[in-house]
């Protein structure tokens, strides 16, 4: 099995439920708090691990009980986190999602930490790269530092997986260096100008990217599914259809599981179904990091779907 480094973000999860969004100016009653450990790199690390992953973790934390609960949650999930740096310049990460009762969320994000992790920081720690198989990225880190991590996983020969979240314009110079590009609705809008709203415009949005240099496109469309496009392949994926308690942690858990399956060597069909039965298991529970499954429930959902993964 290859190795997984994921070189990202840690945020608390600071969620708040109600029955439908808060309007401007109002205070509005809520159903439920709850705090979780979460951040887009960590989230994909333990989405990555608890489906039985070799799965090491880089990222920059501050020196309070938020980041305590970081490293419990790595250990707890047998994270490989001797090289996490820690900051005295800034507090953990937090975000703040906020839910309906469709499960559908809005989040604010605080960065604290995540945002103190330089390139040079990464730099230095270019041996966790040559140790590694594939690096996972994601956005929540300074975006020089995911240059920087792009730029040396190319150099040491590594498969490099970058989702674009939250989403902002990137330097089209690293496309040619980015093994796969995951975005979402949202984010690919971002990138390209092109509203995924139909399957024409999905096409062309992913015609688009791969036009910029990215070598595969792996678009994630919510309960739409997911559609993949490379220079040779064109696949789409239906979502399995389960009942949604909160979609904080449904992207990271895809990109995860994506990111196991190719840890696996498994084909390209067989990685995006897997994923997206992780994806679909993430929605039906609280909380970004609980929601996430081990490999025995995903494998037992698919066979519950009557889906042979071949």
């Amino acid at each position: 099995m290859k190795k997984i480094l994921v070189i990202g973000s840690f945020m608390t999860d600071l969620v708040v439920q109600a029955d439908r969004f808060v309007e401007e100016g109002e205070t509005l009653i809520g159903n439920s708090f709850g705090q979780f450990t979460g951040g887009k790199g960590a989230n994909q690390a333990v989405a990555a691990a608890r489906l039985g992953g070799h799965v090491a973790m880089l990222g920059e934390l501050g020196k309070d009980s938020f980041g305590k609960d970081q490293i419990a949650s790595m250990e707890e999930n047998g994270i490989d986190h001797s090289h996490v740096l820690f900051t005295d310049e800034a507090s953990s990460g937090i975000g703040n999602p906020q839910l309906d009762s469709q499960g559908r969320n809005r989040i604010v994000v605080v960065p604290g930490a995540n945002f103190k992790f330089t390139p040079e920081q990464l730099e230095s720690l270019e041996d966790e790269i040559i140790k590694s198989d594939i690096i996972v990225l994601q956005l929540e880190i300074p975006v020089e530092t995911v240059y920087k991590a792009i730029k040396l996983s190319n150099k040491n020969g590594k498969i490099v997986i970058l989702n674009p979240a939250p989403a902002q314009h990137l330097d089209p110079h690293y496309a040619p260096m980015v093994d796969y590009l995951t975005p979402n609705e949202h984010e690919v809008q971002v990138l390209t100008g092109i509203a995924a709203d139909t399957e024409g415009h999905i096409r062309n949005a992913a015609d688009a990217l791969l036009a910029q240099g990215y070598k595969n496109v792996l678009i994630t469309l919510g309960e739409n599914g997911s559609y993949f496009k490379n220079a040779d392949t064109e696949i789409s994926i239906p979502a399995f259809k389960v009942q949604p308690v909160d979609t904080t942690a449904a992207g990271d858990a895809f990109v995860g599981a994506f990111a196991y399956s190719l840890s696996n060597d498994w084909d390209t069909k067989k990685a995006l179904k897997y994923a997206t039965a992780t994806s679909a298991m993430a929605i039906t529970k609280m909380g970004a990091q609980p929601s996430l499954p081990k490999k025995k429930e995903v494998d037992a959902f698919l066979a519950k779907q009557q889906t042979t993964i071949q």
